[in-house]
């Protein structure tokens, strides 16, 4: 009788733990499979966006652009400024201007600007849309590869100053910041384009600055 109560115990203890094994198994097939099927739907996302990106970094330089305008604030810069804005000329990119604020120079960093690009004097309104000095003269001309180059002849008032009278020259709905003493490598407005095309929330895309005193230029183009 003792025996046969004690195999009765022991064949509810197992089917007690088949029970609660059965319960475990099912929920962790269905933890697996949720598993599963999220990681499946969040790599192919990845893999969907990876696609995307790739394909946009390869067609930059065919179809799609971002119109920018280039800004450069210069002050008693006539060393410099027609070397900047040559290598801005050379840029490999298809949609972009050249806005060249003479912030009241005491030297001749207007006259020389004017001079080596053949720059017209022109009389335009621009839009007052961030406080700045005003404007003495306007000059407008083309490089050699029909970019825009625009030269603006203005109070003193400092640098932050003249890229606001940058950007309320400005044709394009993105511009960059640049000395007068700085060169740009070639692809630099295609870099900064990418993530603007990628995500229309990129606002700002910052850079990173070298210093070229070992680097040989010529026409304004690094060699």
């Amino acid at each position: 009788m003792f025996d046969f109560i004690r195999s009765l115990f022991s064949m509810e203890a197992i089917q007690t733990f088949l029970s609660f094994f059965e319960i475990f198994f099912i929920i962790y097939l269905v933890g697996y499979a949720t598993f599963l099927f999220t990681s499946v739907v969040v790599g192919g996302n990845e893999i969907f966006e990876g696609i995307k990106k790739k394909r946009l970094r390869n067609e930059i330089h065919h179809d799609y652009y971002v119109p920018i305008s280039a800004i450069v604030p210069a002050y008693n810069e006539e060393v410099t400024i027609t070397e900047t804005i040559r290598s801005l000329l050379n840029l490999d990119y298809r949609i972009y201007e050249i806005i060249v604020v003479n912030d009241g120079s005491k030297d001749r960093t207007g006259e020389l600007v004017a001079e080596a690009f053949h720059l017209r004097q022109v009389s335009r309104p621009i839009r007052r849309l961030l406080p700045c000095a005003e404007q003495r003269s306007i000059w407008e001309g083309a490089g050699g590869n029909q970019v825009h180059i625009t030269l603006i002849n203005k109070d003193n008032g400092g640098k932050a100053d003249s890229i606001n009278m940058g950007i309320n020259a400005s044709r394009y709905p993105y511009f960059v910041c640049m000395d007068a003493d700085s060169i740009l490598q070639r692809d630099s407005l295609s870099q900064i384009a990418v993530p603007v095309l990628e995500n229309q929330d990129v606002v700002a895309v910052g850079s990173m600055i070298r210093i070229s005193n070992d680097c040989v230029f010529e026409n304004g183009e690094l060699v």
